[in-house]
Order: structure tokens, then C-alpha cells, then sequence
């Protein structure tokens, strides 16, 4: 009987000890079931921006904190429209004042992380959706700043399902000894991404690839993890994206044979868990499989949000992520080969 007690309360431990992969997981389903059924425009980016509430270490906003972090964001991307519209058709005074607007929010540490991400997409999809027409570049001005704020209420009701547990306290600790860099160090760092960043975006305007922005607002967006300067660090980035784009490709194809709601739930609620379960793990490589499960969430989303050829559409998506990845991977690869020989022969 002595047993048996002793076995029950195991099960009490290890269950309380998964509140955060469950918060994490049930929680993104959630969300994705939720603006699924709204079905605005680019609702899929939602589930996709809300991932960063419930990551490891993440606690839930209070009024102030989430009120402060939307009119930040209004500001950024009005000011991402207003720059546009005042300078696009000016190319050698837009793209140095770009460039330097990138800069600063690379180096910048006052800004919080989800509000430099938000204003990083924000900075690179408002000017070149506005290459085709400046109305485009204020719509998706505004359907940013309401995926943020959608983001924000879900994931405060997921918390309140899910409360902060004992079990989340290694990944606040985590999170909080995460090394604080100099300015010095910040400005490096900066300079280093400018330097990968610059040749795609002048490309892109100068081309006028507005249709492949997808690219370049991933490069922009991975840039922002130091983490990537390890080389190891980015090829497992480069597999982890490529595998979710391969399970997005794959419940894409189930969901051609069967076309359910509740089905895409269960598929995303089980491939939530293989991701997840890694995510909140003692592994140095764990925050790569956040990643991977928001290229699935993205590739997923944008596709069967399509009403026309969803199918191609599914493998450009994957193309173009793995070409970003693998693009900010050998440019970081070839800044630390530079930097090593430009040292031995000092």
C-alpha cells in the first residue's frame, strides 16, 4: 500500500513539473484555434508572435507593461510609415537612414526583446510591402500592432490557466543570468549584422522584391539571437528549421486528405509536444526547437489561410526560410573565419 502512495505522488511531481511545456503547448493550440476561427487578415501571425509570452522563462504582462508595449509598437510602425511615405522615392536618403534605423535597434538594449522584434519586422516589411503601393505599407502597420495585441490578451488567458509554477523557476533563473553585454560589445555585435544585413536589403530594394519579403524579414529576425554567432548553434538552426518546415509540409499534405478543423488542432497540439518538450530542456541547444515550432506554426498558417495555390505555396515557404537560415548561418561562419585571421596576423 506504502507502495503504491509513494508511486502516486511521483506521477503528482511529474505532472506539476510539465506545467510549462502543457502552458506552452495547449496554449499555442489555443491561440491557433482562436484566430482561426476570427479569421482576420494575417492571423497567422498571431500564434506565431505569441510564442515569446509563453517561452521558457516568460512571465505574463501587467496592465502597464502590455498597454506600454502596444503604444511603443503603434509608435515604431507609425513611424516605419511615415518615414516610408516620406522618403521611398528619395533612394540615396531612404536606404542610409534605414540602414542606421536597423543599427540602432540592433544595438539598443532599453527596448525589451519582443518590443526590438516587433519594431524589426515592423522597419523591414513596412518599407518594401510600400514598394507596390504606400496603403499597403500602413494596413500592415495597423494588422501589426492587432496581432500584438491579440498575442498579448491569449496569452494572459493562457496564463491564467496555466499559472507560474515551481517548475518554471530554473527558467526564470535562466533567463536572468543570461550575460548582461557592454556597450562596447553591443556595438561589435551591430557592426557584425549591419555587415550580413545590408547586401540582402539593398538588393531587395533595389530589385524590388516585395514578393520574397519572407526572406528578409527572417534574416532579420534571426540576427537578433547572438547565439548564432556559434557555428554549431547555427547548423543545428539550419536542421531545426528545415524539420519544421518538413512536419509544416507534412500536415499541410494530412490536411489536404483530411480538410478538418479539429484535426489541424491535434496536429498541431501533437507536433507542439515534440517540439516543446525539447524546448523546456537542461540542452544549450533547447531554444533552437522554439524556433523550428514557429517556422511549423508560420508555414502552416500562411498556407491554409490561402484560397489559391496553397500547395506551391507550401514549398516556397520552405524554401525561402531554409535560404534565410542557412544565408545568416555562412555569413556569421565568414565574419568569425575573418576575424580569427585577421587576428593571427596581428
Amino acid at each position: 500500500m506504502s507502495d503504491k502512495l509513494v508511486h502516486i505522488s511521483k506521477v503528482v511531481i511529474d505532472w506539476k513539473q510539465s506545467i510549462p511545456v502543457l502552458r506552452y503547448v495547449l496554449g499555442s493550440t489555443f491561440i491557433v484555434a482562436v484566430t482561426s476561427l476570427m479569421n482576420y487578415d494575417l492571423a497567422y501571425l498571431t500564434s506565431v508572435l505569441a510564442l515569446g509570452y509563453v517561452a521558457p522563462g516568460a512571465k505574463p504582462l501587467t496592465m502597464k507593461q502590455g498597454v506600454g508595449f502596444l503604444l511603443t509598437l503603434a509608435f515604431l510602425t507609425g513611424l516605419a510609415v511615415l518615414f516610408t511615405s516620406s522618403f521611398q522615392d528619395y533612394p540615396l536618403v531612404f536606404m542610409p537612414l534605414l540602414l542606421l534605423g536597423l543599427f540602432l535597434l540592433y544595438y539598443t538594449d532599453k527596448l525589451p526583446m519582443m518590443v526590438k522584434l516587433f519594431a524589426l519586422v515592423s522597419f523591414i516589411l513596412i518599407p518594401f510591402l510600400s514598394i507596390d503601393s504606400t496603403a499597403i505599407g500602413g494596413y500592415i502597420a495597423v494588422r501589426l500592432v492587432f496581432n500584438a495585441f491579440m498575442a498579448i490578451v491569449l496569452t494572459q488567458l493562457v496564463f491564467m490557466i496555466f499559472p507560474l509554477c515551481e517548475a518554471d523557476l530554473p527558467f526564470e533563473k535562466k533567463k536572468a543570468e543570461a550575460v548582461k553585454q557592454f556597450a562596447s560589445q553591443r556595438y561589435a555585435y551591430a557592426v557584425k549584422i549591419m555587415v550580413i544585413i545590408s547586401p540582402i536589403i539593398i538588393l531587395f530594394y533595389m530589385f524590388q522584391w516585395s514578393s520574397s519579403v519572407l526572406v528578409l524579414t527572417f534574416v532579420a529576425i534571426l540576427t537578433i539571437s547572438p547565439a548564432l554567432a556559434n557555428p554549431k548553434v547555427g547548423m543545428v538552426m539550419i536542421v531545426a528549421n528545415v524539420v519544421g518546415g518538413i512536419f509544416g509540409i507534412l500536415a499541410y499534405q494530412m490536411l489536404v486528405m483530411a480538410p478538418d478543423f479539429i484535426f489541424m488542432l491535434l496536429l498541431t497540439l501533437l507536433i507542439g509536444f515534440v517540439f516543446g518538450g525539447r524546448l523546456f530542456s537542461n540542452s544549450k541547444y533547447a531554444g533552437i526547437f522554439g524556433s523550428a515550432f514557429s517556422t511549423f506554426l508560420l508555414i502552416l498558417g500562411s498556407v491554409t489561410s490561402s484560397d489559391d495555390e496553397a500547395g506551391s505555396k507550401v514549398w516556397d515557404r520552405v524554401i525561402q526560410i531554409t535560404m534565410a537560415v542557412t544565408y545568416v548561418v555562412l555569413a556569421f561562419g565568414l565574419l568569425d573565419k575573418f576575424e580569427k585571421w585577421k587576428k593571427a596576423k596581428l
